[in-house]
């Protein structure tokens, strides 16, 4: 009799996949409008909780590259229609990977592996929120002139507050590939998407300052902070960027 109940339960789970989805959603706990991952992306928050068009629809799915460290993009879909809850998933994590490839490789910035993965599905977590970011992170390109004068690279991982432009000041850092630290800075707020930033790097070593800017949109949310050293070189840094893209576009300091 056990027997049977339980492979009447299997088909019945079989059956009803979108019920198995929001049980495990809801493991994870719901999801709230200020948490970090709204804070960090708040276009995608505005369409997710304001926005009375996607809002109201009956399956609402962001999907991220995890881990949280390469949480730089987002992608976030809503139902159209008869879709049912996992078609709403798969369309996220089909953009995010879209999104991702277009930006080209990260290997010169991350030693591990990025890959998408739904992370929110009708407003319940379906990862445990402590693998999620509550700071922002992003890959990191700093260009510079050595002493003898030519331009020089440092790639590896930012990571700052997510309330920068809303918070008069937020500290940051940078580790290299390998996981080392290797800069630490501060962005000041003068305005909603631009301000003013110092950093020291190798130990004091190499310092700068200047100011920075917040762009949205293609190819990617990104800041540009541009300033020079203590002896006067040009100093470049592109958080939000892989290595290549970022050099391609703002690298000829």
């Amino acid at each position: 009799m056990n027997r049977i109940f339980a492979l009447l339960l299997l088909a019945a789970v079989a059956l009803a996949p979108g019920a198995f989805v929001q049980t495990a959603a809801q493991s994870q706990g719901k999801a709230e409008r200020r948490d970090p991952i709204f804070l960090r992306f708040p276009e995608m928050a505005q369409r997710y909780w304001e926005n009375t068009e996607t809002n109201a629809a009956s399956h609402k799915v962001v999907a991220v590259p995890m881990p949280r460290q390469c949480a730089f993009l987002y992608a976030d879909s809503y139902s159209k229609g008869q879709m049912s809850e996992r078609e709403v998933q798969q369309l996220a994590v089909s953009n995010c990977n879209r999104k991702l490839a277009e930006l080209g490789p990260l290997g010169e910035n991350y030693s591990i592996d990025c890959r998408c993965q739904v992370v929110i599905s009708d407003e319940h977590y379906v990862v445990p929120r402590n693998t999620l970011p509550t700071e922002s992170y992003g890959p990191v390109s700093i260009f510079y002139r050595d002493p003898t004068g030519n331009v020089a690279r440092l790639n590896g991982l930012a990571r700052y507050g997510a309330l920068l432009g809303r918070d008069r000041s937020v500290t940051f850092s940078v580790d290299n590939p390998r996981g080392e630290r290797v800069c630490d800075g501060t962005f000041t707020n003068d305005g909603p998407a631009n301000g003013r930033f110092s950093m020291s790097c190798f130990g004091g070593k190499f310092g700068s300052s200047g100011s920075y800017q917040s762009k949205t949109g293609s190819p990617n949310d990104h800041i540009i902070a541009r300033g020079h050293t203590g002896q006067g070189q040009p100093v470049s840094m592109v958080i939000g960027l892989p290595a290549q893209l970022a050099g391609g576009l703002y690298g000829g300091i």
